[in-house]
C-alpha cells in the first residue's frame, strides 16, 4: 500500500488521482478528508492527523511499504529552515519506526550548486534528513513549476504584465506539475528500486520569461509583458499584497535570485517531460486573462 501525504496539495492531489486511476491501493494522510473529491475518497483508505504528530504519522504508515512525502506549503513561517527541518525530522522518525521501505520526496533542483537558495536550500536540508531514515529514497529535484505563473493572474488580467526578480532573457528549465506527478506515481508504483538517489525532472525546453510573455501574447491576442523588479520591491509586494511573513518573503526572493544566478545550470537532465508551456498556458491561463 502507498501512503500519500498532502493529498489536497497541487502535486499531491494529482499524484493521488493518478494512483487511483491506475488501481493502486492507497491510503491518504490528511487533516480534513472532506477536502478530497468524493469520487476519490471512496476509493482510498483515510488516516487523519498531522504530519507533525509522530504517533499519528507512524500509525498512518502501518501496512504501507511506500510513502509520498511533501512538506506542506506555507507562506507564514517565521523561520523557514526550521519549518522544513521540523517536518523532515518528524517524517524521518516515523519512517524509521514504521519500517517503511521506499520514500518519494518532493524537492527542488540545484542541490550541488552551493548557492544559497532560500526555500530550496531548506528543501535540500529536508532531503538530507529523509535520506538518513533507513528507507530507499527517490528525491524529485524539480525546477520552476509552470504553475507559478498562476500567482500572477491578477496582474496579467488587469495590466497585461507579470513580475519577478529575474532577468527576463534568462532561459531556465521549467516543468508542469502534472508531469512531476506522473514521474512520482511511477516511482510509487514500482516496488523494485532501492538505494538513495536524486532524480532531476525538467520540461522539454529551457525558456525565459520574455519567451513566455511572447507566447502568451500570441495565445491571447493582447500584449503581455514581463518586467524584472528589484529584490526589495518584490519583497514589498509579497508583504503588502500577499500578506506573507517577512521570513518567507526573504527566503522566496533568495530562491528566485539563485535561480536567476544559474541554480539549475549545471544539473544533469535525468528526464525531460512532454508538456510544453504553450500548451499548458492554453489550458490553464488564456481564458482567465482574456
Amino acid at each position: 500500500m502507498i501512503l500519500v501525504t498532502t493529498p489536497t496539495g497541487n502535486t499531491g492531489s494529482m499524484i493521488l488521482q493518478q494512483l487511483v486511476e491506475r488501481g493502486q491501493q492507497v491510503r491518504i494522510f490528511v487533516r480534513d478528508p472532506e477536502k478530497i473529491p468524493a469520487d476519490i475518497l471512496e476509493k482510498v483508505e483515510v488516516a487523519t492527523g498531522s504530519l507533525l504528530n509522530e504517533s499519528e504519522f507512524i500509525e498512518a504508515l502501518q501496512g504501507c511499504d511506500t510513502l509520498y512525502f511533501c512538506v506542506p506549503q506555507s507562506n507564514t513561517q517565521e523561520d523557514v529552515n526550521a519549518y522544513y527541518e521540523s517536518f523532515a525530522n518528524m517524517a524521518s522518525n516515523a519512517i524509521k519506526n514504521a519500517g517503511t521501505q521506499r520514500v518519494v520526496y518532493l524537492s527542488r533542483g540545484g542541490k550541488e550548486s552551493n548557492l544559497q537558495a532560500g526555500l530550496i536550500t531548506a528543501l535540500h536540508k529536508g532531503e538530507d534528513i529523509i535520506n538518513q531514515s533507513g528507507a530507499s529514497v527517490r528525491t524529485l529535484r524539480c525546477p520552476v513549476f509552470f504553475e507559478t505563473l498562476l500567482y500572477q493572474m491578477a496582474s496579467l488580467k488587469k495590466r497585461g504584465m507579470f513580475f519577478l526578480p529575474i532577468d527576463g532573457n534568462y532561459k531556465m528549465p521549467q516543468v508542469a506539475v502534472k508531469d512531476i506527478a506522473s514521474k512520482a506515481a511511477e516511482f510509487l508504483i514500482n516496488k523494485t528500486w532501492t538505494g538513495v538517489e536524486g532524480y532531476a525532472i525538467h520540461g522539454p525546453e529551457d525558456i525565459s520569461y520574455n519567451d513566455i510573455a511572447i507566447q502568451l501574447s500570441e495565445l491571447t491576442g493582447k500584449p503581455i509583458r514581463f518586467q524584472q523588479v528589484s529584490n526589495k520591491d518584490y519583497i514589498t509586494t509579497l508583504l503588502e499584497k500577499h500578506y506573507t511573513s517577512e521570513a518567507f518573503a526573504v527566503s522566496l526572493t533568495e530562491m528566485l535570485t539563485a535561480i536567476g544566478n544559474g541554480l539549475y545550470d549545471s544539473e544533469q537532465r535525468t528526464d525531460r517531460t512532454k508538456t510544453i508551456i504553450k500548451d499548458w498556458m492554453r489550458e490553464n491561463v488564456v481564458d482567465k486573462i482574456k
